[in-house]
């Protein structure tokens, strides 16, 4: 069987592994106030994604302007990272690459559908 998926939900998907494997190095100071919270948003933005792949026509654009909203929340905790020097720099730029690939994916899907 052959599952084919969404290029932008594959890779939030992919950018949401990479979180969840940051998150586990992440000082506990941040951890909590940080870390879960941005894997908790690239959680809630898979949810409005696959949400918006099997809604009807005219429920996608909610769901892909609520999943747009935690893209770009998790987007400014991936920088409070990166500002605050919690880990490794390079992971967290590859981490950010992946997220702004989705993130225009979205918008394009987003314009696809008004």
């Amino acid at each position: 069987m052959v599952f084919e998926e969404l290029s932008v939900i594959s890779l939030t998907y992919e950018a949401y592994k990479k979180l969840l494997t940051i998150n586990t190095v992440i000082d506990k100071k941040y951890r909590h106030t940080l870390g879960e919270p941005a894997c908790k948003n690239c959680g809630e933005l898979l949810r409005y994604l696959i949400l918006a792949k099997h809604a009807p026509k005219q429920l996608k654009a909610s769901y892909i302007i609520q999943a747009d909203s935690h893209a770009e929340l998790l987007a400014l905790n991936i920088r409070a990272m990166l500002e605050l020097k919690l880990t490794n720099e390079t992971n967290l730029l590859k981490l950010q690459a992946k997220l702004t690939e989705a993130r225009r994916q979205l918008g394009g899907w987003r314009k696809s559908i008004s």
